[in-house]
């Protein structure tokens, strides 16, 4: 048996009630009837009591009404369960596919529905489908919604525990950054795909590489197109500091990983990049010495601030010990502990700039001394069009797919199913038809009881 209100069960100290009631006798004093008063003297006035139930009966009768009404307040009820003949769960099928996944999955999909199993499109609302929409023109194909978005939107619409059979690619263009917790049992029935390789030219960091990909890995080649132009890079520095001696050294660093020549401060040459290390305003001359569309990473100027702190860099905290005061409208691309700005990133038709609100010193960070330092500064050096996804390609013909051991990865255990079919059964009204039975009965005792003491 359960409770509803379980707090309704606090009633049962009622019961004190009827203990107190019976526990606590007071005799009334008899009528001795004499024929002289000669025998009557004076005498001391007592009374009877004693704490002895003298009516059982009475008694158990009132401890159980209130007892029932105690346990009626607290809502119980008892689980049913009712059986089923027929294995009820989900099919899920990309509308736009249905035709050829039935036809090659015929059997499989037969199997289900004579089971119980309903049809549902494998798209946003999840609509019902039937047979029929074999036959119908298909609907549109939505490519551009991840598979890990619709599995876990799948789980305000699906019990918890039901068998779910997927018949979809595992493509890992579909899947997100990570993979959906489900509360449903997932069997995935990947679809044969005829064309499982392919290739494209890829453009990255001004080089040209050809990439193979098949369902197990995507790789990429260097072309060595030979009309790779070196990288020109402009630096100045306040005298008397050391800042640029280690930005030189990750630009080396990021020169040798990326097979590019960098050179720094040409003589004769617009520079692709300018580096202004000092607090000064930038000069005219070093601006115009970069080319147009070029970028810009300055150091700004103004309230220093010395408050220990951390960068924020790709999910490492590096420390801060001095900062530079920080508009809060600019587009942030590093922040500190507090979430002020330490870097932020502006773009105009012609430009690219990057305000700097520290210093590439140890007096100011750790940076300079960490290996994040060289990767920090790559998505600047070998600028791409979104830096937040530097060096990751998102490529429509990418093959490959998701492991067929990877799909316990969406199950968090052992699901145990919220949706049996069970069925509450109220006991409310039984225990107030008991309730009523019995203090009607207790009443009729207590009526008989005063009616017996009167005639005594």
């Amino acid at each position: 048996m359960h409770f509803l209100s379980p707090i309704g069960l606090l009633a049962l100290a009622g019961l004190i009630v009827p203990l107190i009631i019976h526990l606590w006798n007071v005799k009334q004093g008899k009528t001795l009837k004499i024929g002289s008063i000669a025998l009557l003297g004076e005498s001391s006035k007592a009374s009877a009591k004693s704490f002895k139930i003298n009516d059982w009966l009475l008694f158990l009768l009132r401890c159980l009404l209130l007892g029932i009404l105690a346990f009626s307040l607290a809502k119980p009820y008892l689980k049913k369960i009712i059986p089923t003949e027929k294995e009820t769960g989900w099919i899920l099928i990309d509308s736009a596919t249905f035709k050829e996944v039935f036809k090659s999955n015929k059997n499989t999909i037969d199997s289900l529905l004579n089971k119980g199993y309903e049809i549902h499109d494998f798209n946003v609302g999840f609509k019902a489908l039937t047979l029929k929409d074999t036959a119908e023109h298909q609907s549109e194909k939505f490519d551009n919604i991840d598979y890990s978005d619709l599995l876990h939107a799948a789980n305000q619409f699906i019990p918890a525990g039901a068998s779910v059979y997927l018949f979809a690619d595992r493509r890992l263009t579909r899947f997100g950054d990570e993979l959906p917790i489900l509360h449903y049992q997932l069997n995935w029935i990947p679809l044969n795909q005829t064309d499982t390789l392919s290739s494209w030219i890829a453009g990255y960091a001004w080089k040209k590489y050809e990439a193979k990909s098949n369902p197990s890995n995507t790789t990429y080649q260097d072309l060595h197109s030979g009309d790779e132009v070196p990288l020109k890079i402009a630096i100045h520095q306040a005298s008397g500091t050391p800042d640029g001696k280690y930005v030189i050294a990750a630009l080396k660093a990021i020169g040798s990983f990326t097979n590019r020549k960098i050179v720094i401060n040409p003589p004769a040459e617009k520079a692709d990049i300018g580096f202004w290390l000092s607090g000064d305003a930038v000069a005219a001359n070093f601006k115009s010495s970069i080319t147009t569309n070029g970028t810009l990473f300055q150091y700004e100027n103004g309230k220093i601030i010395e408050e220990p702190s951390f960068i924020k860099l790709d999910g490492r905290h590096i420390k801060l010990s001095k900062r530079m005061a920080s508009p809060g409208s600019a587009e942030k691309i590093w922040t500190d502990s507090f979430g002020n700005a330490i870097l932020t990133e502006e773009k105009t038709k012609n430009s690219h700039t990057f305000h700097f609100y520290s210093r590439f010193n140890p007096q100011w960070n750790g940076l300079v001394w960490d290996g994040l330092f060289v990767k920090a500064l790559m998505p600047m050096v070998i600028s791409t069009e979104n830096t937040a996804q530097f060096g990751f390609e998102n490529n429509a013909a990418d093959q490959r797919r998701l492991s067929a051991r990877r799909t316990v990865d969406f199950q968090p255990g052992d699901i145990q199913s919220t949706s049996e079919n069970t069925q509450n059964v109220l006991l409310q009204p039984l225990f107030w038809a008991v309730a009523l039975l019995i203090f009607v009965t207790e009443r009729i005792l207590s009526f008989r009881k005063k009616t017996a003491d009167v005639k005594h």
